[in-house]
Formats: C-alpha cells, structure tokens, sequence
C-alpha cells in the first residue's frame, strides 16, 4: 500500500506490477528456495524484507517521494543481481516470467508442442530450481487437466507422455502429486500395472534426487528376511495417494505380497479420506479389491510392530470396543488362509509369501482381552483356532485364560481348565497357582484353596529360602488379599508372621494391602502398627501408602497431609508437584467420599502454595478431572460442577489444557442430559481449534461416538467433514468405519426429509 501510495505522482509509463511475481520478489524467494529446497520464504518474510527495505530508504531520506522508493528498490534489484549462483540475471528474470506465462497458455490450448518447446527451455536456462509451492499448483493442475480432457483410451504420444510424465516426476517430488496420481490413474484403467509401478519407482528416485529419501528407504526387498519390521522413526515423505497408485497395480497382479513388502518398508500410512477420494478414480470391479489389500496392508503392518499392536490392545479393551478388537483378531486369522496367506504362525512356516511372524504374544493377549471384555465366545473361538492351526497352547496362555475366569469369578471355568491342563501334561507355574487360589477365595471355597496353596508351598517354596522369585511373592500377596477381604484376619496375619520369618520376604505390597484393609475400617493403631514395621526391613513407602494414610488420617486430623508429608520425606521420596499429583491420582481411583473429599483439599492446598515449591500444572488438573469424570461414582451434577471449577481455575491460571484434558472435557459434557451437553462438548472441541491443540484420533472418536450416541447425526456429519479436511495422517479401523456409518446416516436422513417435502 506505501508503494502503491508514492506511486501516484510517477508517469502513466512508468508502472510498478504487483499482481505477479516481481523480479525482485521472485530474487527473494529464489535465494530462500535454493537455501531451503522444502521451505521457501513465507508471505510473512516478504513482506518483513519489504518493511526493512522501506524503513531503509525512509531512514536515509528526510522526506518520502517515489524517486526515493524507486531508488532503493532499484538499490536493492542490483544487490540481488550481484549473487553469482543463488540468484536470478535479469535474462532469468524475463525467461522465468515468461515461462510461467507459455506455460499455462500451452495447457490451456493443450499445444503439446509448445508445451514440449517452453518445458525444454526451463529445464535449459535452470530455472527449475526456481520453482516453489505456486509454480508445482500451476503445473500439477495442468497435468490433471491435460489427462482428465484426454479419453482413457486415447493414448498419449510418446512426446506428450514424456513431457507430463517428467514434469509430474517434478513437482511430485516437490510435493503437487495431483498431476502423477493422475498419470497413474490412467495407467491403472489401460490395465498396465508395470507402467504405474515404473512410475512409483521414477517417483522414489526424484525423492532420493532432492535429499528428501534416504538412498535405503523404500527400496524393494527380495526376501523375507531383509524386510524390517518395523516403521520408520521419522513420518516417511512418500504420499499416501501414490503409495495407493502402487498398491492398485499390484492388486491387479494379484501380488499382494509384493504389495505388503512395500508397505512394511515405506512407513507411509494410508488416510482414509485418501482411499475413499481414490476409489472413485478406479473402475468398480477394482475397488472392493483395493480396499481388502489395504486392510490387510494396515493389519500386517500393525502384527509387525509389536508395541503399537499391545498398546492398541491395551485402547480397545479400555474402551470396550469389543466390535474393533473382533474385526482385528478376524482379520490377523484370516491372513493365515487362502487365497494370499501372508502370517505365518510358526518360524518354520516364513517363507517368500508368509513374510510376517505371528507375535508370540497374540494369543495370550488376545485372549486377556476378550475375558476382560467378558466375550467368553470370542475365547472359545481363539482357542479353537489355536488347535486349528495346529498351534500348542503356551504355559502363558494357560495362565491368560485363568486369570481371565478368575477375575470374572467363573470358578467353574478355572476349575475345569486346570482338569484340562492336568489331562495334557501342562505343569502349572507360580501363577497358575496365583488364579486358581484367588478363584477359590473368590467363591468362599477355603478349604480347597488352603489344599491348593499348600501344594503350591510343598512344589515351589523351599524351608528357609527367603529369597524368592516376585511371581511367587506374587501368589501369597494375593492371598493376603483375599484372607482379610473374607475378614480372616487371623489368618492373614499368621501368614505375614510365616512370611516374616521364613519367607518369602513381605515387599511394600504386602504391607500397602494390610494398610488399606485397616483405613477402611478406621483402626489407625493397627495402620500404626503396619508403619513400624517398614523401616526395620528396609522398605519405603510409595504412591498407595501416602495416600491411604492421607485419606484415613483425614477423618480425625486436620493436619493429616503435614503427616504424610513427612512420611513421605522419611521414605525418600520428594513432595513435588509429581509426587503429590500421583497421590491424588491414586485417591480418585479409590472412588469414595472419604478419598474425594482428600483429593479435593490436597489439591486446594497445591493451588495456595502451602507446600515449597509446589503447584499444580496442566498433568495435576488433567488427573484431577479424569478421576471426577472416570465411571459413574460421583454424582453427574457434583461431577460437572466440579469439572466446570477446576477448568476455570486453569484458566484463571494461565495453563494450557493438555489433548486429553479437552477429551476428559469432551467425554463428560456428552454424557450430560440435555442440549447443555452437547453444546458444552461442542465448546470444547472448537476451543481446541481456536487454540491449536492437535487433535488426535482419540478425540475424533471421542466426540464422533458421543455424538452419535445421542443421534446427534447432522452435527457429527459436520465434525467428519472438519476431520477429513484437518486430518492429513491415518486413522484407525474403528473411527473410519464410525466416520462412514455417520456419513451414510447423514445421507439417509437428509434423503428422507428431501422426499417429506415433495
């Protein structure tokens, strides 16, 4: 605006053009992008360096003319001129402008040989290094055009197919890949997947060309034994879109396999907005196929990274997403079947088709999971493939499907498995024992347990060996457990002297579970007495013993955090903001009033900084609202009172809410009753885009489930579409099958009330 200001008084034939790239401007971005190939100057610089350049000239001048401006401006255009290598002659200057210019006239006439002719003298005067995000739109959107105005069965030329192929390799590797899906596309309908994966391969070598692909990523692996098993550290530059390009080539050689080693060492993760977007490209025989090896493609990738899979595991047996976790386990199985088995089960069975290993860990992992989500057809189903598959039921899966009986209080089950075990020869171990005995207690059977604990004393406790393994440590804290949850104390007790004495040694557990049994029944002189016994055996206390005094202290001390504080400095243990959020953690999950009101007061102290250097952050708060709001202990109003108090303080505090603080936040408010609700987790998810919190896959589902839950479908529409304009990585299975059974709603409701007004 300033230049375009003292421009007024300069002569009609003397004109300053500001609505395409400037010499100067374009020197200015030329030496950014030969610098930072991937990060050209931004607006924000520009317009910084036009600043400088004013404040520059109006320093050096008392009064602001046009003569003054355009000096400096021509100052500055000689500078830039100057640079031998970074930067553009005038000659580059007036060849670039008009390049940009043929170009685009030459798509839009589709003149291929102009097109050839311009392309040729870009390439010969070095201009393309040059180009940044614009130019790539420019030509990306000139391929596509190009290819969607030609028929598919109209074949290019051979100097046609050249000059788009070679300018869509370009701007790909750039990152405009419109223009190379589009060429791909073609390729796929032509039925010549060999031509889509020489593309695929030409595309990898411009990546590796601009440094942008190590020289060993992505390359193809001829055996099953160099394929990594794991994903990169660092998100691959490979686009999901071309990726897909390549897997739809191979699907139409029927060579899954070839598919899935590629997908192992690319690292690329297929958006399902991506594959839904390219489905429409394909001809319709294709895409069922398509999708099938993608879903198998992103099974066998999970299978290969064992800590993604147990923590995935983990999410949907906390979630009860029972649904998820059986199209996971049906989905691993079937990869073991014809037509294209690719799991083995065994190491014996890898091979050049069966490239990935079943994890030892899945089927007692799996089997964990269904018990907990008490989908006891899904263990008898996962057993039965065991045997089908000829596999032979580890000791661990044994034990896996004991504990789950045994936490769900099937006696009969745990007692019918260890018939089983015994018929097949499997010796059980320290925690066989440990199911089998808490499943009896559980029951009130005590005369069987006692037998069974004494057989398991008799086999694995030698007299006077007090060192044991934790396992076995393990068996006699859980009967401890069970002995003075029956309100056998006596026995209890007995057992602790004979643990005392001739071991095993008691570790903090054993005495954590003595302290909690007391402070339910209010006798704080036998927690007293519990607390003696610690520092003469050399233990400290930890999170569950602070807090367990905390909260029955607190019933006749005022004083009672004073107390734990220095317990808590007496075991070592710091009372830092780390320290005392766990404690309070740990009071939350306890869920009764007493232990409430205990967190609530600790926390009230934390915030008036009644303890040295101690305050309460964003982990705190965020702890603090997951207990109010985990489960339905509180009651809903008390619940969302305090939620709405401790989110102000928050505020009040100048703290930024964490991911999963909004996903406590957006989980609570959504399940209120009333519009109130649905409003409230509204508030929060924009609040997140207001103050750019990533918004991850968690809180997608989050606020997709609870909306469709409520049948709050238009608006759940309208946060997919939100998700699928924001979100550029993966998703899981579960939130883009939600997303799709949303959309498809959406569509039927908006059909229906369409036909109710004809």
């Amino acid at each position: 605006m300033l230049l375009r200001t003292a421009s007024h008084g300069i002569p009609p034939a003397i004109t300053l053009d500001f609505l395409v790239p400037s010499p100067l401007l374009r020197r200015t971005l030329c030496q950014a992008t030969t610098r930072h190939a991937k990060a050209p100057l931004s607006r924000a610089s520009l317009r910084a360096a036009l600043l400088s350049s004013y404040a520059t000239a109006r320093a050096s001048t008392s009064t602001l003319t046009p003569g003054a401006v355009l000096a400096h401006l021509d100052k500055q255009h000689r500078v830039f001129e100057s640079q031998p290598l970074d930067a553009l002659t005038n000659a580059q200057v007036e060849a670039y402008n008009k390049a940009i210019h043929e170009l685009r006239a030459a798509f839009i006439a589709r003149d291929v040989t102009k097109l050839c002719e311009v392309w040729a003298q870009v390439k010969a005067r070095n201009l393309l290094a040059f180009f940044g995000p614009l130019q790539y739109g420019i030509l990306s959107k000139g391929v596509v055009n190009h290819c969607i105005k030609t028929p598919r069965s109209t074949l290019f030329e051979k100097e046609e197919n050249e000059v788009l192929t070679e300018m869509a390799l370009f701007i790909a590797a750039g990152g405009s890949s419109d223009g190379l899906r589009a060429l791909m596309s073609r390729a796929v309908w032509a039925k010549k997947p060999h031509e889509v994966l020489e593309l695929y391969e030409r595309y990898l070598s411009a990546l590796r060309d601009k440094a942008v692909l190590l020289e060993t990523e992505a390359e193809p692996s001829h055996s099953s034994q160099d394929s990594s098993p794991s994903s990169p550290s660092t998100p691959s530059p490979i686009r999901d879109e071309i990726l897909l390009c390549a897997i739809t080539a191979y699907a139409q050689m029927d060579a899954f396999n070839d598919a899935l080693t590629m997908y192992l060492r690319v690292g690329t993760r297929i958006a399902p907005s991506t594959l839904e977007d390219f489905l429409r490209l394909l001809p319709p025989n294709l895409q069922p196929k398509l999708e099938e090896y993608v879903r198998r493609l992103e099974t066998a990738s999970l299978l290969s990274r064992p800590e993604a899979l147990l923590k995935h595991l983990v999410n949907l047996t906390r979630d009860n997403a029972a649904m998820a976790l059986e199209r996971l386990y049906s989905h691993t199985i079937a990869g073991t079947q014809d037509p294209d088995p690719w799991l083995a089960v065994e190491d014996t069975e890898l091979s050049g088709t069966r490239i990935i290993r079943l994890p030892h860990y899945f089927w007692p992992s799996f089997l964990k999971s269904f018990l907990s989500l008490r989908r006891t057809d899904l263990a008898a189903r996962l057993w039965d493939d065991m045997l089908r598959l000829g596999v032979v039921p580890q000791l661990v899966t044994w034990n896996a499907l004991l504990d789950g009986y045994a936490r769900n209080r099937e006696v009969d089950s745990v007692l019918s498995t260890w018939d089983l075990m015994a018929n097949q020869g499997v010796k059980p171990d320290a925690l066989s024992f440990r199911a089998l005995i808490h499943a009896l207690y559980q029951a009130g059977m005590y005369q069987e347990a006692e037998k069974h604990f004494a057989a398991f004393e008799k086999q694995f406790v030698k007299p006077g060996d007090s060192a044991h393994t934790d396992a076995i440590l393990a068996v006699y804290n859980t009967i401890i457990y069970d002995l003075l949850f029956a309100s056998r104390d006596e026995a209890a007790y007995a057992l602790l002297k004979k643990m005392e004495t001739h071991g095993p040694n008691p570790d903090i557990i054993t005495y954590n579970t003595f302290l909690r049994y007391h402070a339910r029944k209010d006798d704080l002189k036998a927690m007293a007495q519990i607390l003696r016994k610690l520092e003469p055996r050399n233990l400290r206390g930890d999170i569950y013993t602070f807090s367990t005094i905390l909260s029955a202290m607190l019933k006749v001390r005022p004083d009672a955090d004073k107390m734990m504080i220095n317990f808590m400095n007496r075991s070592g243990v710091s009372p830092d903001t780390t320290s005392l959020t766990a404690v309070i953690d740990h009071l939350l999950r306890e869920r009764t009033p007493e232990s409430f009101k205990a967190a609530m007061e600790l926390l009230t102290k934390m915030e008036r900084n009644e303890y040295p250097n101690v305050e309460p952050n964003e982990v705190t708060y965020t702890s603090v609202l997951t207990g109010i709001n985990r489960g339905e202990w509180l009651e809903a109003s008390v619940a969302a009172d305090w939620s709405r108090r401790i989110w102000e303080t928050m505020r009040n505090r100048g703290i930024r809410p964490l991911r999963s603080t909004y996903n406590v936040m957006i989980k609570a408010s959504l399940g209120y009753p009333g519009r109130e609700g649905v409003e409230s987790a509204m508030a929060y998810y924009r609040d997140m885009q207001t103050e750019r919190v990533h918004i991850g896959n968690d809180t997608w589902y989050i606020l997709l489930r609870g909306l469709a839950d409520r049948r709050e479908i238009p608006l759940a529409a309208e946060v997919v579409n939100d998700m699928r304009r924001l979100k550029k990585d993966s998703m899981p299975q579960s939130l883009r099958v939600l997303a799709h059974t949303i959309i498809r709603l959406s569509s039927s409701n908006s059909q229906r009330n369409r036909g109710s007004h004809l």
